[in-house]
């Protein structure tokens, strides 16, 4: 498991309470803070897998923590939620990985902390196959511009023009793309 875990809480016993489930559970807590402040602190110093924050939390509140470490895209954040505070939870569905609702039990904590470290992989897997999917989007787009200098200069149809950047950077043992971007900017100087 070895899940590295972020806690904070106003209420120190709750801190201690806290502690000792999840390092039953055979989570390593390295880091606790008693204040929103000290929490983000914490958090940008220890790089946790997973943060649990009050929503009660003096400086900045469990929900201000959160929006921030989502942003800055830190850590998958649980949020502790007392109970009849279910207007919280429909505001912070869009930055919250989990819930939990005082009180709770080990199997709940164990719970919400996998589900959340889980959705959390699991949005950084999409982040990385849609900088992928637009990486190729950009070649696609700089290499049909460039087919379409080519076939503008030299009257190559799309498909010679395609072998031409393909030969061109076997050639010179490189991408389509970087012989794309070389004939456009040769194109744009007059060359």
């Amino acid at each position: 498991m070895d899940r590295r875990l972020v806690i904070a809480s106003g209420d120190k016993a709750e801190l201690s309470q806290l502690r000792q489930m999840l390092t039953r559970l055979g989570y390593p807590v390295v880091a606790e803070a008693t204040s929103g402040m000290n929490a983000l602190k914490a958090i940008r110093s220890t790089m946790p897998e997973v943060v649990l924050l009050d929503d009660y939390l003096p400086a900045l509140d469990g929900m201000q923590v959160a929006k921030i470490i989502t942003e800055e895209n830190l850590a998958p954040v649980v949020l502790m939620v007392s109970q009849g505070n279910k207007a919280l939870v429909e505001r912070a569905r869009d930055v919250i990985s989990a819930f939990l609702m005082r009180p709770y039990l080990e199997d709940q904590v164990y719970a919400a902390v996998e589900a959340a470290a889980s959705s959390h992989k699991r949005f950084l897997q999409l982040q990385q196959q849609l900088n992928e999917l637009q990486n190729t989007l950009k070649a696609r787009k700089v290499v049909e511009k460039a087919k379409g200098i080519l076939m503008k200069q030299r009257g190559f149809t799309e498909e010679q023009a395609h072998k031409a950047i393909q030969q061109a950077a076997m050639k010179k043992r490189t991408n389509i793309k970087a012989v794309a971007e070389a004939i456009i900017t040769a194109n744009e100087m007059g060359i």
